[in-house]
């Protein structure tokens, strides 16, 4: 090989480099940061706080999770959308921050399909119709029937709106008006029912735990198509008194639009290995979620059917939430 030859292929290798983004092997090389838009404790918080830490482990950088709760989860939302995109802020959020938003919020600040790339579903979480002990109703059917003979009278704890919807589809299908109270999140949500400020709630059952194993708090119904396998005696909603009801909260990663490729595909590996770990799958199959295949595709799949779901309660109900 002639000496001009080699210097001409130097060259050429060299502007390759320039041109050509950095390989995903070296992503991360500084600390990553998962923001939950919502307040420590609930199944956000749980299930970011556990994949990051796997992720830690692979990656042998810290990730390092921060919550930003406050306006339905829009907050953390668009802290991550106005981030670089180059996979060092991520976002974990639920249906709510994702499917519901857009929806009921006129002035949102983001478009989820727009804005946000998926990364990787996680967990999908059945909810569980709850009430305080003073709330005189020990069923479903008991509950409609007090809803209906004092109209608005009884309360709800709403951490977002999620679980406002999750209310809201309730309602419509047994005919019932009860009023909803909003909290900074999930968890204050369940504190708040507990604690008898309000008389209802709808969690899933990650958030909702300290309330399904409270003396203060009697479980009526899932909302899942079937029971759940971590608290098998209690009906499912449509078994209970309205029939066709389901909801379930579902849980992934997302970073800002614009994030190359194959720092997404690295992202996503690491999710991947994260559910497909025992350790992570006992943790939060323990808190009543069942596991996902933490890809990319079902993430994006799930948020399409999602949006469409809630569109038309939406719609029917001229649902508008104030930020």
């Amino acid at each position: 090989m002639t000496s001009g030859l080699t210097a001409a292929l130097l060259a050429a290798a060299t502007l390759a480099a320039f041109a050509s983004p950095a390989p995903a092997q070296g992503f991360p090389d500084r600390p990553v940061k998962v923001i939950v838009p919502t307040a420590p404790g609930g199944s956000i918080d749980t299930t970011a706080r556990t994949i990051a830490d796997k992720m830690q482990a692979k990656w042998g950088r810290p990730v390092v999770v921060e919550n930003r709760p406050g306006a339905a989860m829009r907050l953390g939302a668009e802290a991550v959308q106005k981030s670089p995109a180059d996979g060092y802020t991520l976002l974990v959020a639920h249906d709510g921050t994702m499917a519901i938003n857009p929806l009921v919020f006129a002035d949102l600040p983001y478009n989820p399909q727009k804005d946000f790339v998926p990364l990787g579903l996680v967990t999908a979480i059945p909810e569980a119709l709850m009430v305080n002990v003073s709330v005189p109703a020990k069923s479903v059917i008991e509950l409609i029937a007090l809803a209906k003979k004092e109209p608005g009278q009884l309360t709800h704890a709403s951490g977002g709106s999620a679980t406002l919807l999750a209310l809201e589809l309730f309602k419509a299908m047994a005919g019932i008006d009860i009023r909803s109270i909003p909290y900074r999140g999930g968890a204050p949500a369940v504190t708040a029912t507990i604690g008898g400020e309000t008389g209802t709630i709808i969690a899933d059952l990650t958030t909702g735990s300290p309330a399904l194993q409270s003396d203060r708090i009697r479980t009526l119904a899932v909302t899942s198509k079937e029971r759940s396998r971590k608290y098998p005696n209690v009906p499912t909603l449509d078994e209970a008194g309205v029939p066709g009801y389901e909801v379930n909260t579902w849980i992934g990663f997302f970073a800002p639009a614009g994030t190359p490729n194959d720092v997404v595909s690295a992202i996503e590996a690491a999710i991947k290995d994260a559910v497909a770990m025992p350790d992570v799958r006992a943790r939060l199959e323990t808190t009543g979620a069942n596991m996902r295949t933490g890809s990319a595709e079902e993430m994006r799949q799930v948020l399409a059917v999602d949006v469409a779901k809630w569109a038309k309660l939406v719609k029917d109900k001229n649902i508008k939430l104030a930020p």
